[in-house]
């Protein structure tokens, strides 16, 4: 696909260029997981065969990503999503004998521990890995030496002053789970659990989300995504390795 059929087509996301942007749109629950996917595996070193957790993977679109790209065995757990969707999409996009739809909680997974080589999670974990032991919890089902990371939104400095003005229209409940990455940084740390890779910012987070917006015909965030400009808002990346 070349970059006039592509209205995602970002030199920042080689892998994710591939992917048919009505695909995406489709089959989403939130900013572009195949861009977020993408720019978290560029910290990873995935082999064929690994086991990897996709924690959250929603309707299964970064689960796919993984195990075209990488060739990894990938179990695609999610809440909210039946495995039935996310079953028919692999073997759609032709890696159903690499993906294993499950249905669960994310503090109440099936599997035996030291099972994973990674576990991943996209634009989800700030649901429920924001409390000071589920780190302890999650790392239980990850080989020693493995890696776990996550891309969410969050903010870039601390609101010590409430919600700025800028943002009040955009701000909802669920963004109070929006942290700096100096926080996530400290959160995972400080359990001595794992060794921090990587705590960083997605270059221009704001400009990539206006522009999966414009994609989808959504435009009541545009103003205050603008008018943010990465002054607060944008996308984190965490990678650790487990010890």
């Amino acid at each position: 696909m070349n970059k006039q059929e592509n209205i995602f087509y970002c030199e920042q996301f080689p892998l994710a260029n591939k992917y048919d942007p009505k695909w995406i749109i489709e089959n989403q629950m939130g900013p572009n997981p195949i861009w977020l996917t993408d720019f978290l595996t560029q910290a990873f070193d995935l082999k064929p065969g690994m086991r990897v957790l996709d924690l959250g993977c929603g309707k299964g679109l970064t689960s796919v990503f993984l195990a075209r790209e990488f060739g990894v065995q990938v179990y695609a757990v999610d809440l909210w999503d039946s495995p039935d969707g996310k079953w028919q999409l692999a073997k759609e996009q032709g890696v159903g004998n690499l993906i294993i739809p499950i249905q669960a909680d994310a503090r109440n997974l099936p599997f035996a521990e030291g099972f994973f080589d990674a576990i991943i999670s996209i634009d989800s974990y700030f649901y429920f890995g924001t409390d000071d032991l589920y780190l302890k919890y999650i790392t239980k089902y990850l080989r020693s030496g493995g890696k776990i990371g996550m891309v969410v939104p969050g903010v870039m400095k601390d609101l010590v002053s409430g919600v700025p003005e800028h943002l009040t229209s955009f701000w909802e409940e669920d963004c109070w789970g929006w942290h700096t990455p100096k926080w996530w940084e400290n959160h995972w740390g400080k359990i001595g659990i794992v060794d921090i890779d990587i705590a960083d910012v997605l270059d221009n987070s704001c400009e990539l989300w206006i522009r999966w917006n414009e994609a989808i015909g959504f435009s009541d965030d545009t103003e205050a995504l603008t008018n943010d400009n990465n002054e607060y808002l944008g996308f984190i990346r965490l990678v650790a390795t487990k010890k």
